[in-house]
């Protein structure tokens, strides 16, 4: 008898769990009441119109979300060539509950685009990325990629436009998951020159696996590239207008075709960019007690056109097997004339005046192949990726220099100074990874790979002076230098679940070789070095809606050729950037500690402790009065961070995101020469908030703003911006009007200044980034998707990503 009780009870117990583990669940027949598989469920927040989870139902037609928080929803079937079904309010109290059928029928126009009314929220937190969806977003229509990132949550950009995270640089950024292996300049032009209306969405990823490459000493900035699936042949096409104080402009169009198994895809778009942006540089500079000013006032007028494209082919070889081959390719040309006049003079009396013309041609080429095999071993989940990757990036960039120095009475003092340089620039890069993957039981999992990388860049500077008529190079101004690196990698991730804890640790090995070649000079700084990054996360679900995470990664930053090249790169007569053929590389250990409330709010917490940190600093000849800018490896940078991610449905018709960062920072080091110990504070608040206002009328808008902060020996002033957009849809759900305005006070200008040991500078920036953008775009050829009734629950398991 007490045997039986206890089965009794034990078995209650079980069903109780696994209705509990189910949360919701439905079917979905047709007309004649045939259960139909194949089906997309959605279930979709009542009030807020979120989709929350998605379903595919199987062969008998049964749909069921798991793990459903208590609320109101509502679910949706929707399928290609079928009216939308809708459920009635669903209020779930964590009881298991069935739905009574969805039935679904015919539609009378099959080939019309179906659109599902619940939406993905404009910034999503999910397994520890943040994630802001600017797919469809007005603010992201008409930008560039470097627009759109610098929106992220926690991303910002230092005064040269360089990314920083959590207010500090190392950032890696990646391409669907793929490193772009440049960093300043060249990832600067690199982002402007990407489209933003192929951008599907921006994450950003503080923690890493073993998996992922140690590089980014504060974490990762991924961009995920838009991809279409549907059957046949389809595309979209788009156009913008954008006038700021100049006029800009961009179009795209994206074709692709699938059918049965192989999908060709393609994509091109040009931007032709104009614009004005003002900087005032008012320096101060000592020699032997005397002071002498530079105030420097530059106007630079901009000229960008780019042109970007990419074609490709997926092909499924077998019910096991997905390979695919993809080439990209951007030309962009950049012209710069700069006339800046700056007085000259001790602080109470100017006695000369300098006037340039500086003429900045810039070429950027870009081209890479990638070649990618995923192969399913068995059904147990074991399989095995193979990824080839080249790239090569052509830069030239030549400049014409114009100097005219005048005296108190406006007359020439010497005669002008005409002087000329190219800097062409080669990088070709070749990775190749294979991956394993091998699931060990139901809850855990093992994978190990391989990595090998190796890049090579060619940067031959000559600088030029005009004397007599003839062109005679300067031989301390001219460099021929040669980088080298390869990097090898191993890894091996394991993962289990083990009740309401989570286990994953890691650990990646890699052995680096460079080499950094000066071919003028006759100098060579060559190294090698092994290294281990471990990596270890703890989850723990104390209720679902109680999640906790804690997690530790080591990480790295290398130095790239041009911070590693010992010449100077002028900007104009008394200005540089040096290079550090002595440079470091500097290492990171993070811990971040997670909890996400109701699976909507996020705290997250973390400390990062960096050695051997790359700082930006500065130098300068008081006889000469000149001044340059280098970097060096600073002692130890130490920093702490806290971050809240909340999302507030502030009516039916408006919701926000709202992310808020705190950020402390230490430097202790020394740096030209001079000891620093300095502690500073950062505070960030990103509010993106989205407006229903009608069915086909929607509307966004996004404030931000940034408080005063010490970095390193630079003060930079608190500085907030606006932005709003509006969508409209219409009627024939194929084509949408997008109105945005960046910038909307001008009040984004960064300015900072520095007062540390002989170094007096300030900076003052006013960007011409008020910018309204209207954009088109229209979505044409076959949109019917062709849904199969048997084994699609693993198509896009089987795609290569």
């Amino acid at each position: 008898m007490k045997t039986k009780l206890l089965l009794t009870i034990l078995f209650a117990i079980s069903a109780q769990l696994l209705w509990a583990a189910v949360g919701i669940t439905g079917k979905v027949v047709n007309e004649k009441n045939e259960q139909m598989s194949a089906v997309t469920a959605y279930l979709i927040h009542s009030t807020n119109h979120i989709i929350l989870k998605t379903a595919i139902t199987k062969e008998d037609g049964q749909y069921s979300f798991e793990n459903v928080a208590a609320g109101s929803y509502y679910v949706e079937a929707r399928m290609i060539g079928y009216e939308v079904k809708r459920s009635a309010i669903i209020n779930f109290n964590k009881t298991a509950q069935q739905i009574p059928d969805l039935q679904i029928i015919p539609s009378s126009n099959t080939l019309s685009e179906v659109t599902v009314e619940g939406k993905k929220p404009l910034v999503e937190n999910k397994q520890g990325k943040l994630i802001l969806n600017v797919e469809n977003s007005p603010l992201a229509a008409g930008n560039n990629g470097l627009d759109i990132v610098q929106r992220a949550p926690g991303v910002s950009l230092d005064n040269d436009n360089n990314l920083q995270l959590m207010g500090q640089s190392g950032v890696k950024v990646t391409i669907d998951g793929r490193q772009t292996y440049m960093t300043g300049e060249q990832l600067t032009t690199l982002l402007k020159s990407t489209d933003g209306n192929q951008i599907k969405s921006v994450e950003v990823i503080k923690s890493r696996s073993a998996k992922d490459d140690a590089e980014g000493a504060v974490g990762t900035i991924n961009i995920v590239m838009k991809k279409n699936r549907m059957e046949g042949f389809n595309g979209n096409f788009s156009a913008t207008g954008g006038l700021g104080e100049k006029f800009r402009g961009n179009s795209a169009l994206s074709l692709n075709y699938k059918k049965n198994n192989t999908t060709y895809f393609g994509s091109y778009s040009y931007s032709d960019d104009k614009y004005i942006n003002r900087l005032n540089i008012e320096r101060i500079i000592s020699n032997n007690g005397m002071e002498t000013l530079f105030d420097q006032q530059s106007n630079l007028h901009i000229k960008d056109r780019t042109h970007t494209y990419k074609f490709g082919v997926e092909q499924k070889t077998s019910d096991r097997n997905v390979m695919s081959l993809q080439f990209n390719g951007s030309n962009n040309v950049e012209l710069n004339d700069n006339d800046s006049k700056s007085l000259i003079g001790p602080l109470t009396t100017i006695d000369s005046t300098l006037i340039s013309m500086t003429q900045f041609k810039e070429g950027f080429n870009r081209y890479s192949f990638n070649f990618n095999n995923e192969f399913k071993i068995d059904s147990t989940g074991k399989k095995l990726i193979l990824d080839l990757d080249w790239s090569q990036f052509k830069n030239s960039k030549k400049a014409d220099y114009d100097n005219r120095l005048f005296d108190k009475n406006n007359q020439l003092i010497h005669d002008p100074e005409i002087l000329r340089s190219e800097m062409p620039i080669g990088i070709d890069i070749y990775v190749a990874k294979l991956d394993y993957n091998q699931p060990l039981s139901k809850t855990s999992n093992l994978e190990t790979g391989v990595k090998y990388s190796n890049v090579k860049s060619d940067n031959n500077l000559l600088f030029e002076e005009q004397l007599d008529d003839k062109w005679t190079n300067i031989v301390n101004r001219s460099n021929h230098f040669i980088y080298k690196e390869q990097i090898a990698a191993g890894y091996v991730d394991y993962d289990n679940q083990i009740g309401k804890w989570g286990i994953k640790a890691g650990l990646r090995g890699e052995y680096t070789l460079s080499d950094g070649h000066s071919l003028t000079e006759s100098k060579q700084v060559k190294r090698n070095y092994f290294d281990l990054f471990p990596s270890a996360n703890l989850s723990y679900d104390a209720h679902e809606n109680h999640i906790f995470s804690l997690g530790y990664s080591r990480k790295v930053t290398r130095p790239n050729y041009r911070q590693l090249n010992p010449f100077d790169y002028f900007i104009d007569k008394y200005t540089s950037e040096r290079g550090n053929p002595y440079l470091n590389p500097q290492y990171a250990n993070e811990l971040n500690l997670n909890y996400t409330l109701y699976k909507k709010y996020t705290i997250s917490l973390g400390y990062n402790a960096q050695t051997d940190a790359i700082v930006e600093s500065m130098g300068q000849d008081s006889v000469k009065k000149t001044t340059w800018v280098t970097r060096e490896n600073l002692g130890k940078n130490n920093s702490a961070f806290l971050n809240l991610s909340m999302p507030v449905q502030v009516a039916k018709f408006w919701s926000s995101y709202n992310n808020i960062t705190a950020v402390y920072m230490n430097f202790d080091g020394a740096i030209a020469g001079a000891v620093v110990n300095s502690t500073s504070f950062l505070f960030q608040v990103n509010s993106m908030s989205t407006f229903k206002l009608s069915p086909s009328l929607s509307a966004e808008m996004n404030l931000r703003y940034f408080s005063p902060f010490t970095y390193n020996i630079y003060k930079l002033d608190s500085r907030w911006d606006a932005q709003i957009g509006l969508t409209k849809n219409f009627k024939d759900k194929r084509s949408s009007l997008k109105l945005a305005v960046s910038d909307v006070f001008n009040t984004s200008n960064q300015n900072l200044s520095t007062n540390f040991s002989s170094f007096n500078t300030k900076i003052r920036q006013n960007q011409d980034r008020r910018v309204a953008r209207l954009t088109y775009s229209y979505k044409f050829g076959n949109l019917k998707n062709v849904a199969k009734k048997k084994n699609t629950d693993n198509e896009e398991k089987q795609r290569a990503q």
